[in-house]
């Protein structure tokens, strides 16, 4: 079996994406290098996430279609990781329905800060 491990994301705010990440999705900050420029953070099934310090990251540098996408077990879930985020004083749309590929979701798209793109969605009740 083959397993994905980890994935760096470019980002221009370091500290603030590892808030997002941590306060909206349960990540934990497993090592710090570079004085807070170079994060790496687990998820809760040992997924590594690692954020590098690049100035020029914008929203507008990632490919329009980019993103980092969580998938979660209901609509319920869907807006529980809307509310944490939202609490944290990150803005995210509200959820609402989905199309993706054919099935139907219930999720939301929103900028995490540094400029990276990030989707939750559940399987529409």
């Amino acid at each position: 079996m083959t397993t994905l491990n980890h994935l760096n994301l470019a980002t221009s705010n370091v500290p603030e994406l590892t808030r997002f990440f941590q306060t909206g999705f349960g990540f934990n900050l497993m090592a710090q290098r570079g004085n807070g420029n170079f994060n790496l953070l687990a998820g809760e099934d040992g997924f590594i996430l690692a954020l590098l310090n690049d100035k020029s990251v914008t929203p507008q540098t990632y490919p329009s279609t980019f993103h980092v996408g969580f998938l979660v077990v209901s609509t319920d879930k869907v807006r529980e990781h809307h509310r944490l985020i939202t609490e944290a004083g990150f803005d995210a749309p509200a959820p609402g329905p989905l199309q993706q590929g054919g099935r139907n979701a219930y999720g939301f798209y929103c900028h995490a800060p540094g400029g990276v793109m990030v989707e939750v969605s559940a399987q529409a009740d």
